[in-house]
């Protein structure tokens, strides 16, 4: 009869601790991913500072390169505006999960 009684003052605490897990995982889940994305960012800006340097070394002249350089601008601020996008979507997706029940 004891092992029963202390068996059922035991049972919610393993409740919490399988809700503790599962909101760890949704937390380490949720960084993961972000993590992934500012990876991924990152490799796109060093591609993009590359075609960069290797347009530079192209123009003939200043006036050349100046003109190459804006023409890069607006891909650079489109890829801007994406990583931003989808980095807020990742950190509202967690933000959403964690306050969800487990």
């Amino acid at each position: 009869m004891a092992m029963t009684e202390q068996s059922a003052q035991h049972a919610p605490a393993r409740g919490r601790g399988r809700r503790r897990d599962q909101y760890f995982d949704r937390v380490f889940g949720g960084l993961h991913l972000i993590a992934v994305h500012e990876a991924g960012a990152m490799r796109a800006h060093f591609a993009a500072i590359g075609e960069r340097v290797r347009v530079a070394r192209q123009a003939r002249d200043f006036g050349e390169l100046l003109r190459n350089q804006f023409d890069l601008l607006p891909e650079s601020r489109n890829r801007w505006r994406r990583d931003q996008m989808v980095r807020r979507a990742l950190w509202r997706g967690l933000i959403r999960d964690l306050n969800s029940r487990a």
